[in-house]
């Protein structure tokens, strides 16, 4: 290892004990599930992460529920299961990612939604002309806010399917948000309300100090080979994911001489502009011995992915990911 990154990893140790006493206060814990060594494009359910304050409402009845649009709009709304599913839908592809993914980690997964349009919705509410927020509510006591502009992003959908089912307890049954660039912790499982009003709000986990914009930065991981893994000498595929919200992938470089130098990897087409980018990169190994493999991308607006050390909290990681492998 180079004196440069051994400097790197002193200094990440280094931060991690400083925020220690503010990741145990924090509480932010994404479940892991089931997981298979190399991701497939769409996540199945029971290897897709979940994360959540207190589990799925224990009393929650499909016969009771009902949305609600209400606060600042010239007409209220009351809407029940059936009265949603009548309504026009749409698919669309798109990738979760915890606020709380450490560097290189799994809680990120890409399914296929199905629902309702989140802006048609509020728009047959007829919100106030000076309104600029919309809180969320749901059945499990968790609220959250994002700004109303949002919920008019061309992704953003109340989803009431997950992989062609009906979304599953776990992951928000009756029905969840997804808006696509922000992290997970915007998008509200089992939603019962939507209040649009004037001026700022403070969600759960913002109380707790967590990041109030939530915006993904841009992550990408290295999935085969594994960490320190033994390989024979000679060519080896180095692949992974890479994601950047809404912002798209533009490319992917992957070092394999502790970052003296960096390739360009291949890009897999994306499944939508907001689903997570497969790349690949076939590198020749012909001395055995310890290598160090990294990974970096940047995001179709010149974005460029950091290795400033960040631990996730409060605002997402960031770094770079880091394997090392052993060439025999």
């Amino acid at each position: 290892m180079t004196r440069h990154l051994f400097l790197r990893f002193c200094l990440a140790a280094l931060w991690s004990l400083l925020l220690a006493p503010v990741r145990a206060w924090s509480g932010m814990e994404p479940r892991l599930m089931k997981r298979r060594k190399v991701p497939l494009p769409i996540t199945p359910v029971p290897e897709f992460y979940v994360e959540d304050y207190s589990g799925p409402p224990k009393n929650l009845s499909l016969d009771r529920w009902r949305l609600r649009i209400e606060g600042d709009v010239s007409h209220p709304a009351l809407f029940t299961y059936s009265d949603l599913l009548a309504r026009p839908s749409r698919k669309q592809f798109a990738t979760l990612n915890c606020i709380g993914n450490p560097v290189g980690g799994h809680a990120i997964g890409n399914a296929e939604w199905e629902g309702i349009s989140l802006g048609k919705l509020i728009e047959t509410a007829d919100p106030g002309f000076f309104a600029n927020t919309l809180v969320l509510k749901g059945a499990d006591g968790y609220h959250e806010s994002i700004p109303l502009r949002k919920a008019f992003h061309p992704g953003a959908l109340l989803a009431l399917k997950m992989n062609g089912e009906p979304l599953s307890a776990d992951h928000g049954f009756p029905l969840r948000l997804l808006i696509p660039g922000l992290y997970g912790i915007k998008q509200m499982k089992w939603v019962e309300t939507l209040e649009i009003r004037r001026g700022s709000y403070e969600g759960y986990w913002q109380k707790q100090g967590w990041s109030r914009e939530a915006g993904v930065k841009i992550v990408s991981r290295i999935d085969h080979p594994e960490n320190d893994a033994t390989l024979a000498r000679g060519t080896v595929t180095v692949r992974g994911i890479a994601f950047a919200g809404d912002r798209g992938i533009q490319y992917v470089q992957v070092s394999t001489d502790e970052e003296r130098t960096w390739t360009l990897a291949r890009l897999d087409p994306p499944l939508s502009p907001w689903s997570w980018v497969f790349w690949s990169s076939t590198h020749r190994f012909s001395q055995p011995g310890r290598y160090t493999l990294a990974v970096r991308a940047a995001d179709n607006y010149s974005g460029v992915q950091r290795d400033d050390l960040r631990d996730p909290f409060p605002s997402g990681t960031s770094g770079i990911h880091r394997i090392g492998i052993n060439v025999v």
